[in-house]
């Protein structure tokens, strides 16, 4: 199809046809086709960006018979039928393109969709960061945007959560201007914040995509166009944390920071907006109601209730709440129900910082109790978290109150769950804080909790703002070490795990929390 051809077919698309156009298209793909269409100019992108927004809350109905293909046909009465048909290249869309009466291999040698950061009528680094939108996985698009949302602080935060449309929160930066595209050419562009996230994260051909586009496009006279595809920028507030390769701010969080103790560079600062789900799974009751299949696993003796543990879930409530976590408790549920909660937990941490498990049972060496009796191994629990891969490189802490004895005789056969893990990068940043070392009982009151937990909470309380993870449950291990009980009862908690970096839990104010009994 000749050039001449080409205009004559794009000609005899009428703007009725538009109606139909979108009914063909799924929601991804308008999302997709506004970016490219409307993202050149402030004030369209604005418009395209509330009207995706409402469009993603509207039922399945309403958003089919969407008008934004014939509102924006109305915007460029002259030049509506170029730029639509190159975009529906860009996005692969050949159904749509066929039903218009074109032919796809012609339109591709014409238009190049394939080839980023060169186009006809499309602005062109809009067409390279559809790109990458459509390169980076699920996870790598939430880390982008919890580092984007981190580093650019001023405004007002998109009420969006669903990193699978990653040109909406583009379309948002763009409207802030923490992005901007420049001229047609990408004079006067800067997507300088961009580049610096790609080459921290090691994703040097998105870094590569974006400078040699700009590069390619612009004038010789524009100043703008970055020359160098650098990790660090110079010119950044200096007041802005730096950001770890999981995407988190790196650092202190606020100006109070600088009379802390100074911080390793590539520390961890978890934020008090997205901190995280904090899952407590509380055992109090037992029981040995079980399936035929499953009593296999259980003890030959009933487990007797725990008391004292609600005081401990409530501290911990208190505790975490002030941190900013999102705490989510459980009582006495069974294997089944306990592994869910787990996996809903992960599944929902895309966009936070952190997750943190904490599991308040009965238990023997390397497993706890659920409260139909059947025991899981903590390993496994572990494992379940680190196969997510949204939660690959963030702090993950699975934190357990339960006996640790050796009793072969008294103790269940754990429960088989398929919670593998394929590579030992996996396991990064995840640590297990248990109240007692292998092979011996954790204390617990019957009125004011166990050792460790309480332990836990004070430490916490008292440093969270100021010692990162480790040297926190390092303060814990002492005070529960020093401790003896009414019959010379001692215990030792135990940590282990693979923090690659100091992690920093989110500040909170002094009202917020504090020990018991403090002013």
């Amino acid at each position: 199809m000749s050039g001449h051809n080409l205009l004559a077919q794009l000609d005899n698309i009428h703007v009725l046809d538009l109606p139909y156009v979108e009914r063909d298209l799924n929601f991804a793909q308008k999302v997709s086709l506004s970016f490219l269409l409307y993202g050149d100019e402030h004030s369209s992108a604005t418009y395209i960006l509330q009207k995706l927004l409402v469009l993603h809350r509207a039922n399945d109905t309403d958003w089919r018979h969407s008008d934004i293909l014939s509102q924006y046909a109305k915007s460029k009465p002259q030049a509506w039928r170029k730029y639509l048909v190159e975009a529906l290249c860009i996005i692969g869309a050949r159904q749509v393109l066929r039903k218009l009466g074109l032919r796809w291999q012609e339109l591709r040698m014409h238009y190049l969709p394939h080839i980023g950061g060169i186009s006809l009528h499309i602005h062109p680094l809009l067409k390279s960061l559809y790109t990458i939108c459509e390169e980076l996985s699920l996870a790598q698009s939430g880390r982008m945007v919890l580092s984007i949302r981190e580093k650019a602080s001023s405004g007002d935060p998109l009420r969006f959560y669903e990193p699978a449309y990653l040109e909406i929160f583009m379309l948002d930066w763009l409207t802030r201007r923490l992005i901007r595209l420049g001229d047609i050419n990408a004079n006067g562009s800067d997507v300088q914040l961009l580049i610096e996230h790609f080459k921290f994260n090691e994703l040097h051909a998105q870094a590569t995509l974006l400078v040699d586009t700009v590069n390619s496009n612009a004038t010789a006279s524009s100043d703008h166009a970055p020359t160098s595809v650098c990790p660090n920028r110079e010119t950044f507030d200096s007041t802005t944390p730096n950001m770890g390769a999981s995407g988190l701010a790196n650092g202190s969080a606020s100006s109070a920071a600088s009379a802390l103790p100074q911080r390793a560079k590539n520390a961890i600062q978890l934020s008090r907006e997205n901190a995280g789900i904090a899952l407590i799974i509380n055992q109090q009751r037992f029981h040995q109601n079980v399936s035929d299949d499953l009593k296999m696993y259980l003890p030959p003796v009933e487990l007797l209730p725990r008391l004292g543990t609600d005081v401990d879930k409530q501290r911990l409530t208190d505790v975490f709440s002030a941190l900013g976590y999102k705490v989510e408790p459980h009582d006495n549920v069974d294997h089944f129900a306990m592994l869910e909660h787990i996996r809903q937990a992960c599944e929902r941490s895309l966009l936070h910082d952190s997750l943190v498990v904490l599991v308040l049972s009965h238990g023997f060496e390397e497993a706890v109790y659920c409260s139909n009796s059947i025991a899981l191994r903590i390993s496994d629990i572990e494992n379940v978290l680190c196969s997510y891969e949204n939660l690959y490189n963030k702090p993950k802490l699975v934190i357990v109150q339960a006996c640790q004895q050796k009793d072969k005789k008294n103790n269940a056969l754990p429960f088989k769950i398929d919670a593998s893990t394929k590579s030992p990068g996996q396991h990064l940043n995840m640590l297990r804080a248990m109240s007692t070392v292998p092979g011996f009982a954790a204390m617990r009151h019957t009125h004011t909790g166990s050792w460790f937990i309480q332990c836990l909470c004070d430490a916490l309380a008292e440093h969270a703002d100021s010692h990162h993870m480790l040297d926190i449950l390092t303060i814990v291990i002492n005070n529960v070490a020093n401790k003896l009980g009414k019959q010379n009862e001692t215990m030792v908690p135990y940590i282990c795990g693979a923090l690659r970096q100091h992690v920093y839990f989110p500040h909170s104010s002094a009202t917020e929390l504090q020990p018991p009994g403090s002013a």
